[in-house]
């Protein structure tokens, strides 16, 4: 466990550069993940692989996506606090709760004003799943450029890889990742190739767009 005072780890993200224009740009990117997540679940193509599960359980339980994502990432942060402090800010708050309930607004939208739109026809999936991919990847970009803590769900396999030397980051990342996909597609979350592209290439693309953006950040 690393031992990180709550005093200073406050203090040193207050004094990065641009706080406030940092904080706009990162509840913007979390709210329009959701809004992605929302249109991605809607064309049955799939999802990224946490949101596989999370709408997989949420359904079983009877919960909005929401709801149930607030509490599993409440769960999930008590961990990542007892195993690594350093990992956490106010982005990882904005994650926990922003996403879920904004992809909640997006699907109430879009049945109550665009419940006429024919997402049963391949073309029109395959033309919102395009777009939908490109602004994610540029929202994720944002996010982790602003650079103001990571999501409970990312930061485990960060945390599970530092405690252990058999595996590479990379090895338990996909691991985990298949995992948490596995339980979503049981408990009946859909798995296409959204959750295949979501999973192997988000993260690098995001990464790579990230770095053209950063300097606008800073």
């Amino acid at each position: 466990m690393k031992n990180v005072n709550w005093k200073t780890f406050i203090r040193g993200t207050y004094q990065k550069p641009h706080f406030a224009r940092r904080m706009i740009w990162c509840f913007f990117a979390v709210v329009v993940m959701g809004f992605c997540i929302s249109w991605l679940n809607a064309i049955e193509l799939g999802t990224d692989p946490c949101s596989v599960m999370n709408f997989g359980i949420s359904n079983l339980l009877g919960m909005t996506f929401g709801n149930w994502q607030a509490l599993l990432n409440v769960c999930l942060f008590i961990i990542v606090i007892w195993k690594d402090k350093s990992k956490i800010g106010f982005g990882t708050l904005f994650n926990m709760f922003v996403v879920g309930y904004s992809c909640d607004l997006m699907t109430w939208l879009r049945e109550r004003f665009l419940g006429n739109l024919p997402l049963d026809l391949l073309w029109v999936r395959l033309l919102i799943m395009a777009l939908m991919l490109s602004i994610f990847v540029f929202a994720v970009a944002v996010y982790l450029s602003v650079d103001l803590g990571t999501a409970p769900y990312d930061a485990l396999p960060f945390i599970i890889a530092e405690h252990q030397k058999k595996l590479s980051f990379k090895a338990v990342r996909i691991i985990w990742d298949c995992e948490v996909t596995l339980v979503g597609f049981l408990c009946g979350g859909t798995v296409g190739i959204v959750t295949v592209i979501m999973a192997f290439t988000i993260g690098p693309m995001a990464a790579y767009v990230g770095k053209h953006i950063k300097k606008y950040i800073e």
